[in-house]
């Protein structure tokens, strides 16, 4: 089942699943990306546009949290 879980975050990037795939967005264009395909420039810059400054998505996932 853990195979299938990772399959269906692959799929749905918007989403927002809780496994690795984390999504980033330039500054500059305003694309969205893996860090797979940030990995393919050194250092950690925008695939497309070469900016440096990338911010991190949020997943629209929310953590509800019990109050003790």
């Amino acid at each position: 089942m853990g195979e299938e879980g990772a399959e269906e975050v692959g799929l749905g990037e918007a989403a927002g699943g809780s496994g690795e795939r984390k999504i980033y967005m330039c500054m500059r264009c305003g694309r969205t990306f893996s860090r797979s395909e940030m990995e393919i420039l050194p250092g950690i810059r925008c695939p497309y546009c070469n900016y440096k400054i990338i911010l991190k998505v949020r997943s629209p996932m929310v953590k509800r949290i019990s109050a003790v």
